[in-house]
């Protein structure tokens, strides 16, 4: 479909799969969230912090729905988004709480260290470790769904290679999340409302022009879709 209709439709299609993929994402993750939209996550940081692995599992449905929708044309995102949820569980959970407790461990260091009167030498580590933890989390997530046939190990290992190799598009990804992270945080409603879906679509794309060499050939992106900024054409 070409001209004003084909148009209308991507991007009325595109529309719809950001709106209701950042509506599932609260819905999936409502405890996270809870405080942030009712309270002030700056009294609630520890609730929010127990809580962030529901985020693994509504991570996951979030990729599956973007891959639906720019390489298999699929624009129903609520039945993909719950899909993957269920099954990213056992595929993809352990490697998010392991990142997740990596997380914790990093910022209680930091804590101590500071309370100790390190905290200028603790920060630079904990800040890039931390980067990284999100970066093989995040890339290996997008690895993980494409590849259902490799080992976990593999992909988080290759995940954390090419990351590092191709760092350029994991800084613009570990950008994204930051300014998205204090987006919700000072105006959550925004946040989660609008910004949420388009940020981690950008995320996603970055992740799979990572993992190019890792993904199947039927994986590639539509020419006709809209490709987010850091993609690759």
């Amino acid at each position: 479909m070409k001209g004003f209709a084909g148009a209308f439709t991507l991007i009325s299609g595109l529309l719809y799969v950001m709106l209701a993929t950042n509506l599932m994402l609260v819905v999936a993750a409502l405890p996270f969230w809870a405080f942030a939209l009712v309270g002030d996550l700056r009294v609630t940081w520890l609730w929010a912090v127990l809580t962030a692995p529901l985020l693994i599992p509504a991570l996951a449905g979030a990729f599956a729905v973007f891959t639906a929708y720019s390489v298999e044309a699929d624009v129903s995102p609520v039945r993909s988004f719950w899909r993957a949820w269920r099954a990213s569980w056992r595929r993809v959970g352990g490697v998010g709480l392991a990142c997740w407790g990596l997380l914790v461990v990093l910022g209680t260091d930091l804590y101590v260290a500071t309370r100790w009167g390190y905290g200028a030498l603790a920060l630079p580590v904990c800040t890039v470790l931390a980067g990284l933890a999100v970066m093989v989390w995040v890339t290996s997530c997008v690895g993980l769904l494409a590849r259902p046939d490799l080992p976990r190990l593999a992909v988080v290992k290759a995940s954390l290679y090419l990351g590092v190799r191709r760092g350029g598009w994991s800084l613009v990804s570990l950008a994204v999340l930051v300014v998205l992270a204090v987006i919700v945080w000072n105006k959550p409603a925004i946040g989660l409302g609008l910004l949420a879906a388009p940020a981690l679509y950008v995320v996603w794309g970055d992740a799979r022009h990572v993992l190019r060499s890792l993904l199947p050939a039927s994986a590639d992106v539509r020419d006709e879709d809209i490709v987010p900024a850091g993609q690759g054409a």
